[in-house]
């Protein structure tokens, strides 16, 4: 497996912070992957797989294709000395259902609590894989991401730029700062995509799938994305 760029590890030790979107993030391909759901249908969305720092992995058996995957990467972040005790698990397997993964944006990046950033590990199969924009953003002084949606700063703002396609079945490593998308087009299609996230902070959204290994959580709310406006130029 590819080890991750001095540039990339420079970020994960470093609070996440907006100017950190003035260097251009680019995905890092790490392996080609062969794992497949074996089901017709399958939508998790950041399903807890491991909580607390030495706790074991809780892997239910219908993501037992993917679990060679999750050990391995986990594994693969200690080899590297990324330790982020938490691991959460994406997959959207079936007709495209999501609605707002066609626009530009970012995995992980939250700071309503100060944290180091997540390291995401993305995968797609087929012709449908996903869409890079790999470039430098300089964000506003008067950009207050407790305000303003950081998504709709690089939906607003993307410009002509030039657009990177990943290579499907590739296992692409990103951090908060990769701006990316599904690409356009897709919705009502058959795709295969899946994300294995390791976070150093427990994600706290109602939204995150329920691991049935798990006690079950409340947290009383959800994405804060939703209360967030677009920003405008003074």
């Amino acid at each position: 497996m590819r080890l991750l760029p001095p540039d990339f590890l420079g970020r994960a030790g470093r609070l996440l912070n907006l100017g950190d979107f003035d260097a251009p993030s680019a995905p890092v391909p790490i392996v080609f992957n062969d794992s497949l759901p074996d089901t017709d249908h399958q939508y998790v969305l950041r399903m807890m797989v491991r909580g607390k720092r030495g706790r074991p992995l809780s892997i239910p058996p219908e993501l037992a294709w993917l679990a060679p995957r999750i050990r391995q990467l986990d594994r693969y972040q200690k080899q590297q000395d990324l330790r982020n005790p938490y691991i959460y698990v994406t997959v959207r397997h079936g007709i495209v259902e999501s609605e707002t993964d066609d626009e530009w944006h970012v995995d992980g990046f939250s700071m309503r609590t100060p944290h180091v950033p997540e390291q995401n590990y993305i995968c797609a199969a087929g012709e449908k894989a996903t869409q890079f924009l790999v470039r430098s953003w300089h964000i506003p002084q008067s950009f207050d991401p407790f305000v303003h949606n950081i998504h709709h700063f690089f939906r607003d703002f993307c410009g002509e730029s030039p657009i990177s396609n990943a290579l499907p079945g590739v296992i692409y490593a990103i951090d908060p700062y990769c701006v990316h998308r599904r690409p356009p087009g897709t919705a009502g299609k058959m795709r295969t995509f899946w994300r294995i996230s390791f976070v150093p902070i427990e994600i706290e959204d109602d939204t995150c799938a329920q691991n049935p290994l798990f006690p079950v959580k409340h947290y009383g709310r959800e994405d804060i994305r939703k209360q967030l406006v677009a920003w405008r130029a003074s």
